[in-house]
């Protein structure tokens, strides 16, 4: 990323056997909600939707409702679109945002967060997302599991208003573990980091909002072959989603104009990590059949290039890349297939001597020389480079569901 001239929800305990656990005394006490109707739809393009009402015994003020999803293996498919609602006894409707999901069985619930703890709701139901050509497959409801009567166990992890601990290189433990795995990349992992972007603004615990500036600040591209500055008013949380927003708006920075202004964020200073699972699951622009723009997931090290750059995934004339930089140089590639539109999760294993890398759960490629062990903190970025100008969109919004590091 640094000098390549156009050539980067709410989480809950798992179920045992569909079945929510007892909720404890202290959480007993908590203002019930009660599930009055609880469905998931299709809706169009291999997406689908919940829909929830729902009232409480007496007036109480939400700081999130949900509908969190689970898969067969406990992994995170949580609706985005959560609310803050106020419920009284007559009922309040839910409905959430649109996602796809792969081919598989799902719970789902209604889970809320209530004085800084997230409690989940009977009844847990489920559906069946089937085989389709796209990213995503249409649901079909299935009978549901059994219910409890009560409000259920608090969620194991909560969204990013909640900060974590911050990981280190050699971390054992920092953020609560979201029950899911790195698409595609076996062993056993521990989760590290993660944001779930289900709250109503960044998480400054974990994220900064521009390039290397002061807090609040416009900040210059991170390379040369960038147009756009760096704002953090081009970066917010909705929807359960981080949004990088591009938008062409001549914006001057140390004295030099640059025709568009986007969002970043990065975690320098914050969270860094040597070796593990990096994976995003990720929305770009698109443009016709091919990606739009230069969106990047990645991750650097404090002395470029000696300390090294992973580009997990990198926009480049329309395709989703990926390259190691060093001293040694910067092997790469680019992934066959159409990554436009859709979300996709682009994820890569960096271990001692080679990194691999896994879009959609599929290995498309892995470097073998050059690959350094530095710490690095991780990059999120809604670039775009003129010299790109067939596949160049603005505005352009580029949506993000998750962010989520492993180490073994």
């Amino acid at each position: 990323m640094r000098t390549k001239l156009g050539v980067l929800a709410v989480a809950t305990t798992a179920l045992a056997g569909g079945v929510l656990t007892q909720t404890s005394q202290a959480e007993a006490s908590t203002p019930g909600v009660v599930v009055d109707s609880l469905s998931v739809s299709a809706v169009s393009n291999g997406q689908s939707k919940a829909t929830a009402t729902v009232h409480s015994a007496k007036t109480i003020k939400l700081q999130a409702l949900t509908v969190a999803v689970r898969s067969a293996n406990g992994g995170n498919f949580d609706f985005p679109g959560a609310t803050a609602p106020t419920l009284g006894t007559r009922p309040t409707a839910f409905t959430s945002g649109s996602r796809a999901f792969p081919a598989g069985t799902y719970t789902y619930y209604v889970a809320y967060k209530f004085h800084d703890r997230w409690h989940s709701v009977s009844p847990v139901k489920s559906f069946t997302a089937g085989s389709t050509s796209g990213t995503g497959a249409p649901v079909t409801p299935t009978p549901t599991a059994t219910p409890t009567s009560t409000p259920a166990s608090t969620p194991s992890s909560t969204p990013a208003s909640t900060p974590a601990s911050t990981p280190t290189p050699s971390a054992s433990s920092s953020a609560p573990s979201t029950g899911a795995m790195p698409v595609g990349i076996g062993g056993t992992w521990h989760q590290v980091f993660g944001d779930e972007f289900n709250g109503t603004s960044l998480d400054g615990s974990k994220w900064n909002a521009n390039w290397f500036g002061c807090s609040g600040c416009v900040t210059k591209p991170v390379n040369s072959a960038e147009a756009s500055a760096y704002s953090p008013s081009q970066v917010s949380v909705a929807g359960g989603a981080l949004h990088l927003n591009l938008k062409q708006q001549s914006t001057t920075v140390a004295g030099k104009t640059y025709p568009y202004v986007s969002g970043l964020v990065n975690s320098n200073g914050k969270a860094q990590f040597t070796y593990g699972a990096f994976e995003a699951r990720i929305y770009t622009p698109s443009s016709g059949s091919q990606m739009a723009n230069w969106p990047q997931f990645w991750a650097d090290g404090q002395n470029w290039p000696t300390d090294g750059e992973l580009d997990v995934m990198e926009g480049l004339g329309g395709s989703a890349c990926y390259h190691f930089h060093s001293t040694a140089g910067g092997p790469g590639g680019c992934a066959s297939g159409n990554y436009s539109g859709g979300w996709h999760t682009f994820g890569a294993e960096w271990k001692q001597g080679s990194v691999t890398y896994y879009y959609d759960g599929k290995q498309v490629g892995q470097i073998t020389s050059g690959i350094t062990s530095s710490p690095m903190y991780l990059i999120l970025n809604n670039g775009i480079n003129p010299d790109h100008s067939g596949t160049n969109v603005a505005p352009a919004d580029m949506t993000v569901d998750y962010v989520r590091v492993w180490q073994h």
